[in-house]
């Protein structure tokens, strides 16, 4: 599949973004990051229950995801996410850089991890990863 940068030449449907943080301020952040890149529509979820309820709805090209939220947090929403679509992309974002973490939301079904703070730079080349391999992908990335 083609990077982010080059499917608006291409005159192909945007892709979509769901972004899932309990924090409004990362949430803004990643939005803005995300309106940055042409041809990228993003949604938000504030928590672990409206990101599956949004998932359901809106099947997003991929999801960025906080690990850790009050509730139903990233890992047993990936989790249940991915149960539901195998296919899902989910790129987990964090300042939490826990190996052990980071390795159960990869068993969980997250594609890829990003430590916070996220860059443009990282995030462009996360999601053209996971739109060029799919599941997985970030895996050896990290470790």
């Amino acid at each position: 599949m083609e990077n982010i940068g080059e499917r608006n030449t291409h005159g192909t449907a945007p892709l979509t973004c769901l972004i899932v943080d309990d924090s409004a301020f990362a949430r803004f952040h990643l939005k803005r990051l995300m309106d940055s890149f042409e041809n990228v529509l993003a949604s938000e979820a504030a928590n672990g229950n409206e990101a599956i309820s949004e998932y359901r709805r809106l099947k997003p090209d991929f999801v960025l995801m906080d690990i850790v939220m009050p509730g139903l947090e990233g890992v047993e929403t990936v989790r249940r996410i991915c149960e539901s679509d195998p296919a899902a992309r989910v790129i987990m974002i964090s300042s939490l850089s826990h190996n052990e973490k980071v390795e159960e939301a990869f068993a969980a079904g997250a594609k890829y991890f990003i430590p916070k703070p996220v860059t443009t730079d990282e995030l462009k080349k996360a999601i053209d990863q996971v739109l060029r391999t799919g599941r997985d992908a970030g895996a050896e990335a990290v470790r």
